[in-house]
């Protein structure tokens, strides 16, 4: 009896277990326990009481989690005596205070398949307790995943399979645990006469559906209005406008689409490089919301106004000279237009010539306007775009960040902006980044760019902190370099696709001066190329350089793989501008009669680093299916390749150097296209 009342004593006195014991109220319990799924740790539990407040925890930290009536995305954290108290609107609300009260402790919600977990948990700042959290953008905060592109969601949302369907489910996770409320992705074309294939995506697309509903995140589908128009097997509406059937089978196509899955919202894009009648577009827009009222009655209808600053973009209408997205203004007013922007530039700066535009000035005045007259609106930006500019080159620009913040600040210069949309194309080589921060930046404004990049890295000390400083001075750099002086279109590059757009007059992303160009300016033109893009080039090399090596200096752990993808992004994106300056000045210099051979051996060092780099990314993916996403595969997109395949391969690397060692050597190496 002395030895068990021994033991029993040594228990009670004995210090509970390190880990977090969540205790919610029948009405928190389930989202208490879903936003715990996906979380890798057995030191998390969760447990149901009618008292959150007075039972007793099972673990060294107590949380309970409480609903509160006066919202639903709302919180606050608190302390009552050595508990933490979750109170928080349903559903979302409580949701949100569960990832903070897990993010204080040190977790980071980086990627859908990868959480950070900390090996001991945070000390927490006092000062974060008694503070309201509720959203900045209150009606829709989320990310289109463009799954026109072959991105990891495509195979997630769109083709059914086990794996693919918890895929979906851990993105919905990981927009909510990121302040998110909505989801939305692009439809294919593949379903469209297909009964067979369209069972099957039926089926996956309700449990998604549903998984969604439960976690309070509406989801969106997005098509095309034209099929003329429809140039990426997007599910488009009408092949024809001027066949008497037009409208029965555009009714017959939303009913394949929607029946037996509610979505919440339909995009109707017109496409890119087109235009229609303007007339007949809005007509076409009109007839198009009232067939989808009749198909689901009360779903919201939404419509893109892109970029293309084409004359042939530029239409009649009502008394004024306009863009032709910009009809969408004389549609049912209950059509809430979304204003996009592309690449990492923003409303209010230069535009780099993108889609022929020097500025996005008139998007910004389109769009602070409504929000000025409290019209429905949303803004539409870009976290990547993958064609020859970004993560398929690869580079990493935390000059996405920037600009996403300089629009959010901005904006509330006119007013409340209430719904952003951020257009995700991947998330390796560190594009989560971009879409953690934006998400964030949504639901709380910080007053720096760089604030939530701080969060993100902080638990991982000073170090991480040190590293995240470094972030926020690249993006500084970029900023000037890429954005300001105009070189974002020789650290991105081209694809032949691209080059036969131009000769066409087609011109979606910066253009730059070709090689060949650069050797036939007489010599006055090249020196002045020389000063206004290669010495500037040069100076953005060495200032990533610089920063490079001193994110090198801090000796980051190699085992820390947030901070390793950190070290090769930035060793990648410092490579690739010396790579491409060594090219443009070897071509400079055997023009004016000099001697290019150390510039040329110089690229070809920087491709063999690249190399290296690019290895170990391959080896080190968030997602778990890498074949989709680096090699040719087959899917329902116009590529049949994933989206890292030329990054993987460092194809537009290997394209430069072969046009410029033949233009300068005559070697006849083999040009890839880098497309297709």
């Amino acid at each position: 009896m002395r030895l068990v009342f021994a033991l029993l004593l040594l228990g009670a006195c004995a210090s509970p277990p390190v880990g977090i014991d969540f205790i919610a109220t029948d009405a928190t319990s389930p989202l208490v326990r879903a936003s715990l799924e996906f979380l890798p740790d057995p030191r998390v539990m969760t447990q149901t009481s009618a008292t959150p407040r007075a039972t007793a925890g099972r673990t060294s930290v107590t949380v309970a989690v409480v609903e509160r009536t006066d919202c639903t995305d709302c919180y606050r954290i608190d302390r009552d005596g050595s508990r933490l108290v979750v109170s928080g609107g349903l559903p979302l609300g409580v949701q949100y205070g569960v990832a903070h009260a897990l993010e204080l402790h040190g977790y980071r919600f980086h990627h859908p398949w990868k959480t950070y977990v900390p090996p001991e948990f945070l000390r927490i700042d006092e000062s974060v307790y008694g503070t309201e959290h509720a959203p900045r953008v209150d009606v829709r905060r989320g990310l289109h995943l463009h799954t026109l592109h072959p991105i990891e969601a495509l195979y997630d949302f769109w083709v059914p399979s086990a794996k693919n369907l918890e895929g979906a489910r851990r993105t919905i996770d990981f927009v909510v645990k990121n302040r998110g409320n909505f989801v939305s992705m692009y439809a294919l074309d593949d379903i469209t006469n297909d009964d067979e294939k369209t069972r099957a995506w039926r089926a996956h697309t309700k449990q998604i559906l549903g998984y969604a509903t439960s976690r309070g995140v509406d989801l969106g589908i997005a098509i095309q209005l034209f099929g003329k128009a429809n140039l990426q097997l997007s599910f488009d509406l009408i092949d024809d406008e001027t066949s008497p059937t037009a409208m029965a089978e555009l009714e017959r196509r939303l009913h394949v689409l929607l029946d037996e899955t509610p979505y919440a919202s339909v995009q109707v894009a017109f496409g890119e490089f087109f235009k229609a009648d303007p007339a007949q577009l809005v007509q076409k827009v009109d007839e198009t919301y009232a067939a989808l009222q009749r198909v689901r009655p009360g779903i919201e209808m939404v419509c893109s106004v892109h970029v293309g600053n084409f004359p042939d973009l530029r239409v009649d209408y009502m008394g004024v000279r306009q863009l032709y997205y910009f009809l969408v203004r004389y549609a049912n007013p209950a059509i809430v237009p979304w204003v996009h922007t592309v690449f990492f530039y923003n409303l209010y700066d230069d535009a780099g010539g993108a889609y022929l535009h020097d500025d996005f000035s008139e998007h910004r005045a389109f769009l602070e306007d409504r929000v000025r007259t409290g019209k429905p609106v949303a803004y539409y930006p870009e976290s990547a775009y993958w064609i020859a500019f970004d993560n398929s080159v690869p580079t990493y620009l935390p000059l996405y960040m920037k600009s996403r913040h300089l629009d959010l600040t901005r904006i509330t210069e006119a007013g409340r902006l209430r719904q952003h949309v951020l257009f995700s194309t991947g998330w390796e080589w560190g594009y989560w980044q971009t879409d953690v921060a934006t998400l964030r930046m949504t639901y709380e404004l910080p007053a720096t760019w760089e604030a939530p990049v701080r969060e993100q890295f902080a638990p991982f000390g000073e170090k991480g902190l040190a590293a995240a400083d470094l972030v926020r001075r690249l993006g500084d750099v970029q900023y000037d370099g890429l954005l300001t002086r105009r070189l974002a279109a020789y650290l991105a590059s081209r694809d032949e696709v691209i080059e036969v757009g131009k000769a066409r007059g087609i011109v979606s992303q910066p253009d730059r001066v070709l090689f060949t160009d650069v050797r036939a300016m007489t010599a006055t033109d090249r020196a002045s190329f020389v000063t206004r893009v290669l010495d500037p080039l040069q100076q953005l090399a060495a200032q990533q350089t610089a920063l490079d090596d001193e994110l090198v200096s801090l000796g980051l752990p190699t085992d820390n793989p947030w901070l390793a993808e950190l070290s090769d992004g930035f060793s990648i994106t410092a490579a690739r501008s010396r790579f491409i300056h060594a090219l443009y000045r070897a071509v400079a210099v055997s023009a004016d009669g000099g001697d290019a051979t150390v510039l040329l051996q110089s690229a070809e060092n920087e491709l063999a680093k690249a190399e290296t780099i690019v290895r170990r990314r391959r080896n080190a993916l968030w997602d778990p299916d890498g074949v989709e996403i680096l090699r040719n595969n087959d899917n329902p997109t116009f590529y049949d390749y994933g989206y890292l395949r030329e990054a993987d391969t460092l194809c537009f690397w290997k394209r430069e150097r072969a046009q410029v060692r033949n233009l300068l050597l005559g070697e006849g190496l083999f040009i890839p296209a880098c497309v297709l």
